[in-house]
């Protein structure tokens, strides 16, 4: 029976499952590429992806680029680290394999032996001493035998060191050089893999609803993006063509427990991650407000707001608003996860005045979330201080010795409710639902809600601007 696979996963907006089939014209396409490709020495995945438009992408993995291929997502700049990476691979093999090591280890060797022997010859002779002593036999002449023994093992012990001595200052020097290569290129590779991150961050994610940090919080694996399936898909979007099957194979000589001709599925560490972002329909940004001075986005889930601390998280909002507003400077922060209305200043003055508001608790801010049960209470005032957690680290919690914090908070309907924070805090919606109400956010997997997208958005902000008020309102994604 033919077995069937589907590429999905949730769109990163609506949360909504897209999918992709491995369907038999996508087989048939796949099985028609076998057919045109040569013997492998080395095997590698395959794939072909059918479009609406009549057109069929194939991509094999790997970083090269072939014509008639889809190329890589990422290329990199016009840079020599990698034959550097290589040269300096090269050198420390070389110096690792250097006589000098074999050299020293034989002689190691045979100096252990020679040693030992003559210890064993010492222990004999000492008992053979201690014999004769109890027979009577002259002390002093017994005294100087073990002192001879004394002298030719200290001869010996010396003699070995004159012959060791030498190799191993020579070993020692090429230990040091192989230390230093080893470190060169550990510096050339971060400094590479600190660019593809960036790179293909930007080859991603730019423009779009999600970035990498969101689908990789610890970081995206190496080799992320070089797979067949995120490079057909990523063409795909490149070209304006409609996916309509995709199938990905191995060929080449057996490896593990992939075989030459099989399908096989996306992997579940670089890719599966990836498949329902690259469904997803591309949305920009959508402007709110704007005038000389202010600057109000909705913020999609799953983008920060400003950069983070690694090289594979500098994807964000700040970033993606400054090709058009050069001079944006930031207001406020929203969660990674969280969505809505997000605040910016087009000058340094306006930014000034609108963190004074913030600081001052004069503007109003009111956030609506879908919660994991429903708590007993529809409506009230959470007033429980928080603290960071010992023991989860960027993680919080209700702590006496906390710093006060207060959230209002009232029912819509079913689980969605209203919450009007009256403190800035870190998580303090996330930590006083989860922890005051006993109610988790949906999809809060910091503080129990669950899988898949966080159901928290800012829905609106009002303010001062320009001595009159203003109210700023997105309507919920969910």
């Amino acid at each position: 029976m033919r077995e069937s696979y589907c590429y999905q996963g949730p769109c990163p907006q609506s949360g909504r499952l897209l999918r992709l089939e491995r369907t038999r014209e996508a087989e048939a396409a796949a099985r028609q590429l076998m057919s045109e490709l040569p013997e492998l020495r080395e095997g590698k995945m395959f794939g072909v992806l059918l479009t609406a438009q009549g057109t069929t992408l194939r991509a094999f993995s790997g970083l090269q680029e072939r014509p008639g291929w889809s190329p890589p997502i990422y290329k990199h700049r016009d840079s020599d680290v990698p034959d550097q990476l290589d040269q300096l691979k090269a050198e420390i093999q070389k110096l690792a394999t250097d006589p000098a090591f074999h050299r020293l280890q034989e002689l190691e060797k045979l100096w252990e032996v020679r040693l030992s022997d003559f210890q064993d010859q010492c222990r004999h002779s000492k008992q053979h001493r201690d014999s004769l002593r109890q027979q009577g036999h002259d002390a002093a002449e017994l005294i100087l035998q073990s002192q001879r023994e004394g002298t030719v093992g200290k001869q010996l012990r010396g003699q070995r060191n004159a012959e060791l001595n030498p190799l191993r200052a020579e070993v020692s020097a090429l230990q040091a050089l192989i230390l230093e290569r080893k470190r060169r290129r550990r510096e050339l590779s971060s400094s590479l893999q600190r660019e593809m991150h960036e790179g293909l961050s930007q080859s991603l994610s730019a423009g779009q609803a999600w970035s990498l940090a969101s689908l990789f919080p610890a970081g995206p694996p190496t080799g992320t993006g070089e797979c067949c399936a995120p490079k057909l898909l990523v063409q795909a979007a490149r070209l304006g063509l409609t996916p309509t099957g995709l199938a990905e194979f191995w060929w080449g000589p057996t490896l593990g427990d992939r075989h030459q001709g099989e399908f096989y599925w996306a992997c579940q560490e670089r890719c599966q991650p990836l498949i329902g972002p690259l469904l997803a329909r591309l949305e920009p940004l959508r402007i709110l407000y704007q005038d000389r001075d202010l600057l109000a986005v909705v913020k999609p889930p799953g983008v920060l707001t400003m950069p983070g601390r690694h090289s594979w998280n500098q994807d964000c909002m700040w970033r993606r608003l400054q090709p058009e507003f050069p001079e944006v400077l930031p207001v406020h922060r929203l969660d990674l996860e969280t969505s809505g209305v997000c605040l910016w200043a087009l000058n340094r003055t306006t930014q000034q005045e609108l963190q004074r508001q913030f600081a001052g608790r004069s503007m109003m801010k009111s956030y609506e979330a879908l919660l994991s049960k429903l708590p007993h209470l529809t409506h009230g005032c959470l007033d429980h201080p928080l603290g960071p957690d010992p023991n989860r680290p960027g993680c919080y919690r209700i702590d006496p010795q906390g710093k006060s914090s207060r959230t209002e908070f009232l029912q819509l309907d079913g689980p969605r409710y209203q919450f009007q924070p009256l403190t800035g805090r870190s998580h303090q919606i996330r930590v006083h639902t989860a922890q005051g109400l006993n109610s988790p956010i949906q999809g809060d997997r910091l503080y129990g809600g669950g899988d898949g997208p966080l159901r928290l958005h800012a829905r609106s902000l009002q303010l001062i601007h320009r001595g009159q008020p203003l109210r700023l309102e997105a309507q919920s994604p969910f």
